[in-house]
């Protein structure tokens, strides 16, 4: 095992010389610092992995919730329940367009709807 050592002499009144020395074991002290490098890194990943769980989750969220809105929605559309159709643009450029183009498709539905009797509706609604 090799050793390695640090000393510093002090000179003191009298004549007195002191020398203090510290005899570290280098394949001990490098154990250490290769352990703690070890730990340094394990944790490291360990955290990055979580961000990373979490931000996919977080992004699979911002993508499909505004999808299961629109889905709920055409549902109402599907049975004739135009008023109840509101928009919450989603940030994604592509949602917000289908939600527009869908937004369209209801006022134009509801202008339809305005032009026929109540008696077509109700054998439409039937269906």
């Amino acid at each position: 095992e090799e050793y390695d050592h640090i000393g510093q002499a002090m000179a003191l009144p009298y004549g007195l010389v002191w020398r203090v020395s510290v005899v570290i074991s280098l394949t001990q002290l490098f154990a250490d610092i290769n352990a703690a490098a070890t730990r340094m890194l394990t944790y490291t990943a360990i955290a990055i992995a979580v961000l990373a769980i979490t931000a996919g989750l977080l992004i699979s969220y911002l993508v499909t919730a505004p999808l299961i809105r629109l889905s709920h929605q055409m549902e109402e559309v599907a049975e004739m329940n135009l008023d109840v159709v509101n928009q919450k643009p989603s940030r994604f450029k592509e949602i917000a367009d289908i939600q527009a183009f869908f937004g369209t498709m209801v006022s134009k539905l509801t202008e339809f709807r305005a032009y026929l009797p109540e008696a077509v509706l109700g054998t439409a609604d039937a269906d």
